[in-house]
């Protein structure tokens, strides 16, 4: 509905006119009347209007003069002039005055009706137009922000010749004069976490992408520190400039570390930035958006919601590293299955790794030389044919495919803790099999009085000090405090079945002195042989 003035001096005129036009079968409503130019102004300051009918003729000041008042401070009111003067001077002046209709009196309903109804047909054309104007310019600037983020994107990646990209910012009004650049380049770590998303997670990227592109854009806008564009993968390139080189370091940083925060508190996610050294030629900040990309990649190594200056990873990334202590540390940890111990060795090997900057490909191939280590460990602990150490070669691609240094750390602590209680539960098993196995020997040769703890242990091929503790774990009892039993039960069977004499049976259970025999006898039953055998018979 479009609303309507009516200005006439005369009542009746105005209530003729109000009664007698269908006002919303035209599409129209009458907002008010009123009866000279005083009160028409009046109106128009506070409320709003598409059409003014007026008549020309009013006291105080004529329908021509509110005609220029319209013209000057509502030139988007149409204003259609009742008359009824048939001058050539009054036309003039209604054309210069942008006046729609100029009807001279007597003007009736039909002919009103007919002028309101081509009015509006104008009005509904005149105002699409104004809407496509508008779409089309919505567009443009849509597409010109794209165009030159694409612009921007080309020349920092450097994807096109040096001639192609100066022609393509002055295309776009970008203009680059400036002492020093810095590239930095904003990833989200959630998205960067998915290997094959499917359509809703594409577009979840690109709207959130889009979301830190604003942010970014509105912050190095505010900071007038550079320039901000969408980079390729869902990815935010900013172009930092300076004429002022002493500080920008720490400028650069500062800013990157105050969009994160804010991407962090409106959008609740973590991103990473990767900053590349300041080149001081515009031809050269390819070169820096390189680094930057490479910087990037070490999220691997410190972990996403990072800052990540290449200028800081450069000046260690070349050091080597030497494990063999931390290795050494950790193997022997393993073989005790000291938790403690392996976790000490573990950390000492990480630190070494971060201190050195190694990038992914590096640091795998350092914890690769880990796992070979735990793999001989278990190798010469006769464990070749374990499952866990089956699984070695499963850790390596685990390891090769964790999304950071942290992740690949907890699977070989996961893996050694594993081998660590693998290796304890060989050796309590181990060590069951050779007390079971000695007490078999000694059941067999009790009556050899050379039988001693260095001879079994030369059976069993195991040092004494290792055979005294596995087989007290296993047994309970000293090597001679089973071997004396061994001998005592055989003696007593002896005595209780035979008549032999004392010295034989002394001798037929390994003892060459049978006055020592019926001490070691007494000792352990409480009688002599004599005694008990006579107590059995």
């Amino acid at each position: 509905m479009y609303r309507v003035l009516l200005v006439d001096d005369e009542v009746l005129v105005r209530e003729a006119i109000g009664e007698n036009i269908h006002w919303e079968e035209l599409g129209y409503e009458l907002a008010g009347s009123c009866q000279d130019r005083k009160e028409a102004k009046e109106f128009l300051e506070r409320n709003p209007v598409d059409v003014v009918l007026t008549d020309i003729c009013m006291p105080h000041m004529d329908g021509m003069e509110l005609s220029e008042l319209i013209y000057e401070q509502y030139p988007e009111v149409n204003v259609i002039i009742f008359s009824g003067f048939d001058d050539f001077e009054y036309a003039k002046k209604a054309i210069k005055y942008n006046v729609k209709e100029y009807l001279l009196k007597p003007v009736t309903a039909f002919e009103l009706s007919e002028v309101l109804t081509n009015l509006k047909e104008k009005i509904d054309s005149a105002r699409e137009k104004e809407k496509k104007l508008e779409r089309l310019s919505e567009t443009y600037n849509k597409n010109r922000i794209i165009i030159k983020s694409k612009v921007l994107a080309d020349f920092i990646m450097g994807t096109k010749t040096e001639e192609e990209n100066l022609r393509g910012l002055r295309e776009v009004d970008v203009v680059l004069e400036a002492s020093e650049f810095r590239v930095a380049v904003l990833e989200i770590d959630l998205y960067s976490e998915l290997h094959d998303p499917d359509e809703e997670a594409k577009q979840q990227s690109a709207l959130m992408a889009f979301a830190v592109f604003n942010i970014s854009d509105e912050i190095i806008k505010a900071h007038h520190a550079g320039i901000v564009c969408q980079g390729n993968h869902n990815r935010v390139f900013i172009l930092f400039q300076t004429d002022r080189p002493k500080g920008f370091d720490e400028s650069v940083k500062n800013t990157c570390l105050q969009i994160s925060d804010l991407v962090k508190q409106l959008l609740g996610l973590s991103i990473t930035v990767g900053i590349g050294r300041e080149v001081r030629n515009k031809k050269d900040i390819y070169k820096s958006y390189e680094e930057a990309e490479g910087a990037i990649r070490y999220r691997y190594l410190l972990g996403g919601d990072s800052i990540i200056d290449m200028k800081e990873i450069i000046r260690t990334m070349n050091k080597e590293v030497d494990l063999d202590e931390e290795i050494n540390q950790l193997s022997m940890a393993l073989k005790l299955n000291d938790r403690t111990k392996t976790e000490e060795g573990l950390d000492k090997i990480s630190k070494a790794v971060k201190d050195a900057m190694a990038d992914k490909n590096r640091s795998c191939l350092y914890l690769q030389q880990v796992i070979v280590a735990v793999g001989d460990v278990l190798r010469t602990s006769d464990l070749a044919g374990s499952m866990i150490y089956a699984q070695k070669d499963q850790l390596l691609t685990d390891i090769a495919e964790a999304r950071t240094f942290a992740d690949s750390m907890k699977l070989l602590e996961d893996y050694c803790h594993q081998a660590g209680e693998e290796l304890d539960n060989q050796k309590n098993a181990g060590g069951k099999r050779q007390a079971f196995l000695a007490m078999n020997y000694m059941e067999k040769n009790y009556s050899d009085d050379e039988l001693n703890l260095n001879s079994i242990c030369t059976y069993l091929c195991i040092s004494p000090s290792r055979f005294s503790t596995i087989f007290k774990n296993a047994t309970g009892e000293t090597f001679m405090e089973a071997l004396t039993r061994i001998r005592m039960q055989k003696a007593k069977e002896l005595l209780e079945n035979t008549d032999l004499k004392n010295y034989e049976i002394a001798e037929k259970v390994g003892f060459s002195d049978p006055h020592y025999f019926s001490i070691a006898f007494k000792k352990a039953t409480g009688k002599t042989p004599k005694e008990y055998a006579k107590g059995k018979r």
